[in-house]
């Protein structure tokens, strides 16, 4: 009798573990939106120190309070030290900022042991926030919550297909058949989930790229004309040697009497250079058009409208170009995965 190597995971293994990853991280996302939300509306506002920064693995993104884990959404996350209300000095870790908040207190790769203005509550049950991160960090929590929501579905669709498959097959056929024993081959987890991810990448980017262009059309259309405040303008480089990534964040009223904001927005090279000299903002204003009504909707900056035009086109193409690439790896994956020969039974196994 001899033991048999460790045999490859199905498809349906694979799919239920996409869609559990996809909903705990929503969940830990979703946890921390309302933490935050609970702070702002609950907390005080003080001072803290920044004492420590940590990157965040993306294989293991938790932190433990104690014995509890928590999901840490940013790729940075520090350390802050404060006086409290009660007059008790805390202290807490493992504090997710943004990108561009973490390229303000970071100079070639040294922490600035900056103090901050944070809103904070007097006990151990949420994060302190950091204000002036506050917009960013919300922002980057709801998109990646999005894209977390739709992948698990689309997963979770697929594997009741499969499911559904499985069980057709084994009702039509006889034990020993040919459908069983496809049932039981061995799936091409690399492929799989190259082509999951593919798939998912492409069809996210086109759909939100379509919708952008969409919305784009109907802002030159039938969208109002207003004077933005450049509340904040910065760049932010994602590694060493990369160019740089220029963002606005506008503020404005609308026809109503509203004040409205939006922001980090992308802007072109050539925009930023109208707004700043030697890399410090000195055009604090700026025409945009905007959709009454739609606070989520993108405005567009006039001065910037071939860049923004430019972005969806390629966003278009870029997701095109993506999920056809996936439907290619769909088919290979399904060629491989009928051209394996299908795993031995149990009985054989243990008697060979």
């Amino acid at each position: 009798m001899r033991y048999a190597g460790r045999r490859p995971m199905s498809l349906r293994t694979v799919l239920i573990l996409f869609v559990a990853v996809g909903v705990l991280a929503s969940l830990g996302l979703y946890w921390n939106q309302h933490s935050i939300d609970r702070v702002m509306r609950d907390g005080y506002g003080t001072i803290g120190k920044v004492t420590s920064a940590q990157v965040t693995s993306s294989r293991f993104p938790f932190v433990f309070d104690g014995i509890w884990p928590r999901y840490v959404d940013e790729s940075l996350s520090i350390g802050l030290q404060w006086t409290g209300k009660d007059g008790v000095q805390r202290e807490r870790a493992g504090i997710p900022v943004s990108d561009a908040y973490a390229a303000r207190i970071t100079v070639g790769g040294q922490l600035k042991l900056l103090t901050i203005p944070i809103q904070a509550v007097d006990d151990d049950s949420s994060l302190p926030v950091v204000v002036e991160d506050l917009d960013d960090h919300l922002n980057h929590i709801r998109s990646t919550l999005r894209f977390m929501l739709g992948g698990a579905a689309v997963c979770a669709v697929l594997l009741m297909l499969v499911i559904g498959w499985q069980a057709w097959s084994a009702r039509r056929s006889e034990p020993g058949s040919a459908a069983i024993a496809a049932a039981s081959r061995p799936f091409p987890v690399t492929l799989g989930i190259l082509t999951a991810a593919m798939l998912l990448f492409g069809g996210y980017m086109l759909a939100t790229s379509y919708v952008e262009q969409s919305m784009l059309k109907e802002i030159l259309d039938h969208g109002n004309e207003a004077t933005a405040d450049i509340t904040r303008a910065y760049g932010e480089v994602s590694k060493a040697g990369d160019a740089p990534s220029y963002r606005v964040i506008l503020a404005w009223t609308d026809k109503s009497g509203q004040k409205q904001t939006y922001g980090p927005t992308h802007i072109s090279p050539a925009f930023w250079q109208q707004i700043t000299r030697n890399g410090v903002q000195t055009v604090r204003q700026t025409r945009i058009r905007y959709l009454q009504g739609r606070p989520d909707a993108r405005p567009l900056i006039v001065d910037d409208a071939a860049e923004r035009q430019h972005q969806d086109s390629i966003g278009v193409k870029s997701g095109a170009a993506f999920l056809a690439f996936g439907l290619i790896l769909a088919g290979v994956t399904a060629f491989r995965y009928r051209a394996s020969p299908a795993a031995p039974s149990r009985r054989s196994r243990e008697f060979s």
